[in-house]
């Protein structure tokens, strides 16, 4: 969906914006807003049905009624069309504002001790590369950060990574990119640390998230324990967490291998996050891919994929059990000694 953004729909002439319902025909891919294509019922571009051709993106033309010129990226070579501020591809200031100011950007533009106007490749020495992420390069007035739509990750479009994220693309994607051409394997994803089990949660990955979870409540076994032996009131709780030794070695070596198991679930969720959502936003949309055509692909990989507040708040719940057993085991005695 992402892809279609700022072309226009065929039955209505509105351009297409990120909060508009997209289908595409599955036969030409020519794209319409839901309830125009209700509407008329069948795709009407007989042009391209007639000449078995497939559709491509359509632009403005200039005031003076010619079409606007194709810009040309001087870093990697790629045509974007018209009116583009930001390569599809590399993410480089598109052609129209590298002209201001040329000759100082000659002069003084550098990389690495190399002149990048002198030399297309002096980032990384790879025509098709592009240039190393850089945040102020990236352009946040597209979903898909100006990448080129149409790249291709082991079987899934950019613009179908976009689709499949929702939200936050502008973090995630060049992210993606860097992992698909191996510059950076890991990479640090603070959410995921701080929280493991919510961050998985809220990104549709309820497997990850209930592994974190078990892992957490483990850990809390032995602080559990030494937190019922202090109320008397918790009645069996009490009387099971007081036959502990808690200045013994055995039990001070697990309390110190839980609060290890923990910090490393922290640091491998916020090291390993981002490559797990990679591989699981992959795994997600060729599955999808595989199971439906035509314009339900769409509709599924945007359904299935973005973040869920319901699988959120559930894990939220899920966290609060062990305090919530314990609070009900404390009145359950408070009854009990009431009654005696």
């Amino acid at each position: 969906m992402a892809g279609y953004i700022g072309t226009r729909c065929m039955v209505c002439s509105e351009k297409f914006t990120s909060e508009d319902d997209i289908v595409v025909c599955p036969e030409c891919g020519t794209p319409y807003h839901k309830e125009c294509y209700k509407k008329e019922g069948k795709c009407v571009n007989a042009v391209l049905h007639e000449s078995g051709g497939e559709w491509k993106p359509s632009y403005d033309i200039g005031s003076d009624g010619s079409e606007a010129e194709s810009v040309v990226c001087r870093f990697c070579g790629y045509t974007n069309p018209p009116l583009t501020l930001f390569c599809r591809k590399c993410g480089m200031p598109a052609q129209s504002l590298q002209d201001i100011n040329a000759e100082n950007i000659k002069n003084e533009q550098h990389y690495n001790g190399v002149n990048i106007n002198s030399d297309p490749n002096a980032y990384n020495g790879n025509a098709n590369g592009g240039m190393p992420f850089n945040p102020f390069l990236i352009n946040f007035s597209d979903p898909l950060c100006g990448f080129n739509p149409d790249e291709d990750f082991d079987g899934v479009k950019m613009s179908e990574l976009g689709d499949f994220v929702g939200t936050n693309t502008h973090y995630y994607l060049p992210i993606f990119k860097r992992f698909k051409e191996g510059g950076r394997l890991l990479t640090w994803n603070f959410s995921a640390m701080l929280v493991p089990e919510l961050y998985f949660s809220y990104r549709k990955m309820p497997l990850y998230a209930l592994a974190a979870l078990i892992m957490r409540f483990i850990s809390l076994i032995p602080q559990l324990i030494m937190f019922c032996a202090q109320f008397p009131q918790y009645g069996a709780l009490y009387e099971f967490a007081s036959k502990f030794d808690f200045t013994g070695t055995a039990f001070r070596g697990v309390l110190m291998l839980c609060s290890l198991t923990v910090y490393a679930l922290m640091f491998s969720a916020g090291l390993l996050g981002n490559k797990l959502y990679y591989s699981h936003t992959l795994k997600k949309i060729r599955k999808i891919k595989n199971n439906s055509d035509g314009m339900a692909i769409v509709n599924n990989i945007s359904q299935k994929g973005g973040t869920s507040g319901l699988w959120l708040t559930l894990f939220i719940c899920l966290m609060a059990v062990p305090y919530v057993f314990l609070s009900i085991a404390q009145f359950s005695s408070m009854i009990s000694g009431t009654l005696k």
